[in-house]
């Protein structure tokens, strides 16, 4: 995009269209979500099939990380040349072949495989909704609509947490038979995708459809915030993401039952998804995103600190830090490619650059976290990632191209 992003409508489109296809990609990035969380209920009745432990099944959930490193850059450059609707509809054929794959699978190897294979899918899917998404929303409406799409991706993280549980308890289906109505719906909605959107809607949205030159982008595959911003973004998904694997255990050695502890973050998700609407309404009204974001890694490692020192009694001051000032980080992330591409088109190989940087760290990060705990303890581990967040933050303030 260029140096202002600039948004500049096409007459072939109209406002009421461009509102049409703005609802479809939420509704689509809401249905993926659904199918990237589908395992949090289903853990032990996996683990029994196979006959695995905790050991193995980690490999199932760092499946789509490792693909998306290998896979991120090269879909990239693939959504930015195609019609949004051919990426889509390749990125739900892949995700239901990889379904297929893990319904019939009787070896846990060729399991993890469907994993990787269906990761691949989705993560083309969300790189087409997450581009298109900052090339059909005006410039001063990008920072809400980047946090609207992080919700819509969490979202399903916090109902399959109650209700996928319910489900897999109540229905008496076997998770394959829960993966097999997954891709159903994930055709239904692929079908529901095509009427709502045209054929010739490219990445670049409504946006200017000016063709990249070579030399431009490759100076955004070097560019110095972008690559600082993905930096930054190893440090927040290690905090939103892989510590979140180990907060249980850490809040019932504070003293909480499984219970109270499993509340006490849902009750922080909640809190998180509210916070980053709000703070993508404030970014926009006050038109910084560098400035949030730099706040929000400092706060989220003061939250971090908190979680070590207080005792059990005041955890409370934890769950309002960590709920709403770091939740900005993730929407202003987002929409920092808009900033950072030089023209609508880039958007997506800013992204695809990103999210490589930011898996290689988070699944780098996954492995050294296990054995910070196992050797150094908890509370160590925790003062360690709130020293990452404040690496985060230096790397947000020195991010000068975000405005």
């Amino acid at each position: 995009m260029s140096q202002e992003n600039k948004t500049v409508a096409q007459p072939q489109y109209s406002n009421s269209r461009v509102v049409v296809m703005i609802g479809a990609v939420i509704f689509i990035s809401i249905i993926v979500g659904f199918g990237n969380f589908k395992f949090m209920p289903m853990q032990d009745a996996i683990m029994d099939f196979f006959h695995i432990a905790e050991g193995a099944y980690g490999y199932l959930n760092t499946a789509s990380g490792w693909i998306t490193v290998i896979c991120a850059i090269p879909m990239g450059f693939l959504v930015r040349k195609l019609p949004c609707n051919i990426s889509v509809t390749v990125g739900f054929g892949v995700s239901i072949g990889g379904i297929a794959i893990q319904c019939v699978a009787r070896n846990f190897v060729l399991f993890v495989i469907g994993r990787m294979i269906e990761g691949a899918g989705s993560g083309m899917i969300a790189l087409v909704t997450g581009s298109l998404i900052l090339n059909l929303v005006p410039k001063h409406r990008i920072s809400i609509f980047s946090s609207v799409m992080i919700f819509a991706g969490i979202l399903p993280q916090v109902v399959m947490t109650k209700g996928g549980t319910a489900l897999m308890q109540n229905s008496g289906l076997a998770f394959q038979q829960i993966f097999v109505i997954i891709a159903i719906v994930y055709a239904v909605t692929l079908v529901l995708w095509w009427c709502l959107v045209p054929f010739s809607l490219k990445i670049h949205g409504v946006g200017s459809a000016a063709k990249p030159t070579r030399e431009q982008t490759l100076r955004v595959m070097k560019n110095k915030s972008g690559i600082l911003v993905a930096v930054a973004n190893i440090f927040l998904t290690f905090t939103t993401i892989t510590w979140v694997a180990y907060v249980y255990k850490y809040l019932t050695l504070k003293g909480f039952t499984p219970n109270e502890a499993a509340d006490i973050y849902s009750t922080v998700t909640i809190i998180g998804l509210v916070s980053m609407l709000v703070f993508g309404v404030v970014s926009d009204k006050l038109h910084t995103k560098r400035k949030l974001a730099i706040v929000a890694f400092v706060a989220g490692a003061i939250a971090f600190v908190l979680l070590a020192i207080l005792p059990a009694n005041l955890i409370w001051i934890y769950v309002i830090v960590w709920g709403t000032l770091p939740r900005s980080g993730a929407g202003m992330t987002s929409a920092s490619a808009a900033d950072i591409a030089e023209i609508p088109a880039d958007v997506p190989i800013v992204t695809s650059i990103k999210n490589t940087i930011s898996q290689v760290g988070s699944i780098v990060g996954g492995i050294l976290m296990g054995y910070l705990i196992q050797y150094r303890g908890y509370d160590f581990t925790i003062y360690c990632l709130a020293g990452g967040m404040i690496i985060g933050a230096v790397c947000w303030y020195f991010a000068k191209r975000v405005p």
